[in-house]
């Protein structure tokens, strides 16, 4: 075979094998995922993970350092998937109000249908040690910080500095304590109240129902 042929097909051969070993970490962490959110991260442990996950000890500890950093992998993919489904619910060239509606819209729905994924990120990162706790923190800082972009629509000049923490706080909470019940039940009733929520501080109450009415028609 000649010397080119012969490299691209070793090419197209490590190609391959890099996606099934991609697609592999993917189902593994898929299973997780339920491991974590059925059990809870403290009452879970290596064991449950390597038979839940359907990988073997050796496979276990080639992929992760040991439980918590098997947690954060998690973490990390429901984040991911999270991130794909705004960017493409969101429209292109969206003002603030719009992305701020949209989002918390596109991210109920999505807890909603995906309740286990939703309970790992919102509910376990608390108490999955430093790193886990670290992602949520960065999660809600995250919020935070675009919902401080809402302070430029100009009705927002008597809030106290730290009124974004909050708010980000509050909306977590209304995610958790459906999520605490087992599952999102009325996510057409719990999006807009959570827009409200964050709109009406900074666009004041009609035109924040306003904007919710778009979105919700």
């Amino acid at each position: 075979m000649p010397p080119a042929l012969a490299r691209d097909s070793v090419e197209k051969r490590q190609v391959s094998q890099k996606v099934r070993s991609e697609e592999r970490r993917e189902q593994v962490l898929g299973r997780m995922t339920d491991v974590f959110a059925k059990r809870g991260y403290q009452a879970a442990t290596v064991d449950h993970l390597i038979a839940g996950g359907k990988i073997s000890m050796g496979g276990f500890y080639k992929e992760f350092d040991g439980k918590e950093d098997a947690f954060v992998a998690v973490y990390d993919r429901v984040m991911a998937e999270t991130d794909e489904r705004l960017e493409g619910a969101i429209p292109v060239g969206a003002d603030w109000a719009m992305r701020a509606a949209v989002g918390l819209r596109t991210v109920v729905e999505l807890a909603s249908e995906q309740p286990l994924a939703a309970r790992v990120v919102m509910l376990e990162a608390q108490t999955g040690g430093k790193l886990a706790l670290g992602r949520y923190s960065a999660t809600l800082q995250a919020v935070a910080t675009f919902l401080r972009e809402g302070r430029a629509e100009g009705e927002a000049s008597t809030l106290p500095p730290s009124f974004e923490e909050a708010t980000a706080s509050g909306l977590a909470w209304l995610l958790q304590s459906r999520l605490a019940q087992g599952r999102i039940d009325d996510p057409a009733e719990l999006w807009p109240r959570m827009a409200r929520m964050a709109l009406e501080p900074y666009l004041g109450a009609a035109r924040a129902e306003q904007m919710v009415r778009s979105v919700s028609g």
